[in-house]
């Protein structure tokens, strides 16, 4: 975030991530002095602050040199709450408001043990939808969610993967010839190679890394409108309500988009 979009200013708060920020950088301790000329501020400045992290343990300093260097204290709180669980607990909501939006089932995967598990899902809200069983393990070669996890993977990464499933070689060819087109567009969008009539709409989800955590996707059954007698959410809506949930789950675990 840069500083003009920053609508509201904590001068304290920002001096004690400032020095957060600097010594996660340094291969050695920092003397108050030394960080007060890297960070252009006084050593007053700094002082205050210095006393604080040291007394909530996130920094600690050496008796010798009374130099400061980071503990593990933020080391110990990213991993309370690792990105899947945190993935889960925001998914909860986000999938019952996608389902909603789109009238469509929406379900959430993660890679595990060569298959696509699925660790949340969410029905339709209508009376007819197509959905799957929580903990089912999908194909990676044959569905949207493998193709979307293995196109941000490496190409070695990618084969490697797919030569470890039962996949034939002509599926692996397949899969593989797929993978730079869902790259470049950010996400898959195809017919389902099980079940007639449904669209898989795809989307990955990133973790800080911009590793694929998981995969968001939607098997669309396209409706018939005429029949319903209501209106049916069309086709590219529903795309872009599973692209932007997509982000928002993204964002809850702190993730970024990979810059290609």
């Amino acid at each position: 975030m840069s500083d003009a979009t920053i609508k509201y200013r904590a001068p304290a708060l920002e001096r004690g991530l400032d020095i957060i920020e600097l010594l996660s950088e340094q291969e050695e301790p920092l003397a108050k002095k030394e960080m007060a000329e890297k960070l252009g501020r006084s050593v007053n400045e700094l002082f205050r602050m210095l006393n604080i992290l040291e007394a909530r343990g996130y920094v600690a300093i050496d008796s010798e040199t009374g130099k400061y260097h980071l503990t593990l204290k933020t080391f110990e709180l990213s991993n309370k709450y690792p990105p899947l669980e945190r993935l889960l607990s925001a998914a909860s909501t986000e999938l019952s408001d996608l389902a909603g939006v789109t009238q469509q089932s929406c379900h959430l995967t993660v890679f595990h043990d060569g298959m696509m598990v699925v660790v949340a899902k969410q029905d339709s809200p209508y009376k007819m939808g197509f959905s799957i069983r929580m903990s089912a393990r999908i194909d990676i070669h044959a569905s949207g969610s493998g193709l979307t996890m293995l196109a941000y993977q490496t190409k070695e990464q990618a084969k490697a993967i797919l030569n470890q499933t039962h996949a034939s070689q002509v599926e692996i060819d397949s899969a593989v010839s797929k993978l730079e087109k869902v790259r470049e567009q950010g996400f898959f969008v195809g017919a389902s190679p099980q079940v007639s009539g449904i669209t898989n709409i795809s989307y990955p989800i990133f973790n800080a890394k911009q590793q694929v955590e998981g995969v968001l996707t939607v098997p669309f059954l396209t409706l018939n409108s005429d029949s319903l007698h209501h209106q049916v959410v069309s086709f590219e809506e529903s795309r872009r309500a599973v692209g932007a949930t997509a982000a928002r789950l993204t964002a809850a675990i702190g993730g970024k988009y990979p810059t290609l």
